[in-house]
């Protein structure tokens, strides 16, 4: 049996199984311990090899004209080491995340710099397969290791009550991005329908171009 959502588990899915599988015990609240000391041992799922230049720019073409093969190459997977092999060569793209169920923990890093066009990569908790909408990121600082002379942050949407943000942004340029080749962005889901993020960044050259921002 999957993880059910709260609202899944009250509705439809009361079988006992679907209960106990949902239930987060002292071995699934490790994720959170991995989440927070960067630890990715745990993540075995197999996730996207290498997320390319001509697929985001197709994830972003879903976003408005919906595409299930599209969406499918961008959807990063949960409990796993994803991986984006774009060098962002000549336009603005999106990936997307999966459902969040609450335990879920998944990692992206970054095998080039993506410095070949300076224009914007979008990360929808939207839009992604089999993702209900509704879906944000939790309120929530999200901080640029002060690893670079462009250390910075950016501040989530709403309140933490009702957080609106549904997309992060990172806004690369041609040359000393902060989010270099090496780089690594963690997802945590501490209740569903959130995502908490943390970054760590392997800067390019000075690290001192390129910016987050969040979207609604």
């Amino acid at each position: 049996m999957a993880k059910q959502t709260l609202a899944a588990l009250k509705a439809t899915n009361k079988d006992f199984n679907n209960v106990l599988d949902s239930f987060i015990n002292i071995v699934d609240g490790d994720a959170w311990v991995d989440f927070s000391a960067g630890y990715l041992g745990n993540l075995t799922a197999t996730g996207l090899a290498g997320i390319t230049d001509a697929q985001e720019i197709a994830g972003l073409a879903h976003i408005s004209s919906a595409d299930a093969d599209d969406a499918l190459a961008t959807t990063l997977v949960a409990n796993a080491v994803n991986f984006m092999n774009s060098a962002h060569g000549s336009a603005a793209g999106a990936i997307f995340l999966p459902q969040a169920i609450r335990g879920t923990h998944l990692a992206l890093e970054f095998s080039q710099t993506g410095d070949g066009h300076a224009s914007a990569t979008a990360i929808h908790t939207e839009k992604g397969t089999n993702v209900i909408d509704g879906d944000v990121f939790a309120k929530q600082v999200i901080g640029v290791s002060p690893n670079g002379s462009n250390a910075t942050a950016v501040i989530t949407a709403g309140t933490a009550a009702a957080p609106t943000s549904q997309s992060l942004i990172y806004t690369a340029t041609t040359g000393n991005n902060a989010l270099g080749a090496g780089s690594i962005i963690q997802f945590y889901c501490p209740k569903d329908g959130q995502w908490l993020v943390k970054v760590a960044l392997v800067v390019q050259g000075t690290g001192a171009t390129g910016a987050f921002t969040v979207a609604n």
